[in-house]
């Protein structure tokens, strides 16, 4: 699979499913464009040296955009519509959505205001994101169509959940705003399919990020979810984006509003064991 002369946009692009997925589609010689929120700062040089190493990185920018603020992202967008306008530039053809936001309590004791937290990043913000994103690129792809040159397929990729497909004690808002995000997928898959685009969504259960792993990296909780996997584990942040991955080559041309469970069968088992 070669990206080479195309731009990949990664919404959450400091975050540990953000970066693998960058050093995944970077291996193919793709070109980056990394978003992060505005708390994100004090953490991005270290961040980039960590996952890409020191010295200077011609192929990858990183932009400050609060996803979930469309005068932040029309603002980015201008400046990416900008840079990426000319033939001669990278051909901005893939997005991929990995932001996003968790928070656990009793269903009814999610207040509104935390219902917004999970809803804005995980939601809106993919919405806001991927129309700024469809217009750069159609605008992109008339212009080489002008030219007669070679228009990349368009690729949409949403990081969802394994709570987009069923219920999780204490995760009710976040269980919706993945469901939500599973459906805003299906109806870009639906407009923008005669567009030559493709949008899909991937369902990971707990990836082992630096977060997850301090949530998820010992105690009852940890034990009890791990016994309702088949696998008997959970995901590698590489694992989530080989899939990642595949779905932004040209070899997936014909998955279009489909879903990648990368569960290890937590979703299809129903967590019952016989003994």
């Amino acid at each position: 699979m070669a990206l080479s002369g195309r731009l990949a946009i990664i919404a959450g692009g400091l975050g540990g499913l953000g970066t693998a997925t960058a050093l995944a589609l970077r291996k193919h010689s793709a070109r980056l464009a990394l978003l992060y929120a505005p708390q994100e700062a004090p953490r991005r040089d270290s961040v980039l040296t960590s996952v890409f190493g020191s010295g200077s990185h011609e192929d990858i920018t990183t932009h400050e955009c609060d996803i979930t603020s469309s005068a932040s992202v029309d603002a980015l967008f201008s400046t990416l519509s900008a840079t990426y306008s000319s033939p001669s530039s990278a051909f901005p053809s893939i997005l991929v959505n990995s932001a996003g936001y968790v928070s656990v309590q009793p269903l009814h004791l999610t207040t509104a205001d935390e219902a917004q937290r999970n809803f804005l990043p995980n939601l809106l913000g993919p919405l806001i994101v991927s129309n700024a994103w469809y217009n750069l690129y159609m605008t992109r792809k008339r212009l080489a169509e002008e030219s007669r040159l070679p228009v990349p397929p368009g690729r949409i990729v949403s990081i969802s959940s394994q709570a987009a497909h069923l219920a999780l004690d204490g995760h009710g808002a976040y269980c919706a705003s993945k469901a939500g995000l599973m459906g805003l997928t299906r109806c870009q898959a639906n407009e923008w399919g005669r567009d030559g685009i493709t949008a899909n969504t991937v369902s990971p259960t707990v990836a082992l990020t630096a977060l997850g792993r301090k949530a998820w990296g010992e105690g009852r909780q940890r034990e009890d979810h791990l016994a309702r996997i088949p696998a008997g584990r959970f995901v590698e942040p590489e694992e989530v984006a080989g899939a990642v991955e595949f779905l932004c080559g040209d070899g997936a041309s014909m998955v279009n509003g489909g879903d990648v469970r990368i569960d290890g069968g937590f979703t299809t088992s129903g967590g019952f064991q016989v003994r």
